[in-house]
């Protein structure tokens, strides 16, 4: 009988270990990378990208376009900020910076909400500072069960049209586009957030700004 029930515990925990073993695989897929990791960039072939609409920044005859796959609720994507703002601030007059939101909706449960909230600052001309304040106040509204009233106030912040925006908001106005770039995404071999398109070069993970520098004078060919 003490061996049978031995017997039963061994296999419970066998079972529980290999619960354990696939939630952490199915974690680190949808996850995407950490905010240390980052991939050189490999070239890719049949790329699609549909920038209509998109937040963009930098001429739009740039002979470089860099679009970046993200997600406003990602801990990496935050991570990754500081040097996507030293690629901005010193190759912005020479490349073009093109958003493309890519939520994963499955461990992020405000992402879309975030997503489409800065769209919505966006109709504004407010997108860029509204995208920074979601990332720097990231702690602040992840977690919350109803997010709305923190993007308002932060709409406020910003000194927006309160009624337009909250109407916005309130008619998920967005969803559409973004579920659309993520499905861009899906067809351009985004599988995780921060992913970036340099030319058709893709980088995955957070870059230093050496990294950035290197990336972006090679598409230059500087």
């Amino acid at each position: 009988m003490k061996e049978e029930r031995t017997g039963q515990v061994f296999l419970v925990g066998i079972g529980v270990l290999g619960v354990l073993i696939v939630a952490g695989l199915v974690w680190a897929v949808f996850a995407g990378p950490s905010s240390e990791s980052s991939t050189s960039g490999n070239a890719k072939t049949n790329l699609y990208f549909n920038d209509n609409n998109d937040p963009a920044l930098g001429p739009r005859n740039a002979k470089v376009i860099i679009r970046m796959f993200e997600d406003l609720q990602c801990p990496a994507c935050k991570a990754a900020e500081p040097g996507v703002e030293y690629a901005m601030k010193t190759y912005g007059n020479r490349v073009r910076f093109i958003w493309d939101d890519f939520p994963l909706a499955n461990i992020h449960k405000n992402t879309i909400a975030a997503a489409n909230a800065a769209r919505c600052a966006e109709e504004q001309g407010k997108f860029w500072e509204y995208h920074n304040t979601l990332y720097s106040q990231q702690s602040s509204w992840s977690e919350l069960s109803a997010p709305t009233e923190t993007f308002v106030q932060y709409a406020k912040d910003y000194g927006l049209n309160i009624k337009k925006f909250s109407s916005c908001i309130a008619n998920q106005t967005y969803a559409k586009k973004v579920q659309n770039d993520e499905s861009e995404g899906i067809r351009d071999h985004v599988r995780g957030t921060p992913t970036f398109f340099i030319g058709n070069k893709q980088y995955v993970g957070s870059m230093n700004n050496d990294q950035w520098d290197k990336a972006i004078q090679d598409a230059l060919g500087s």
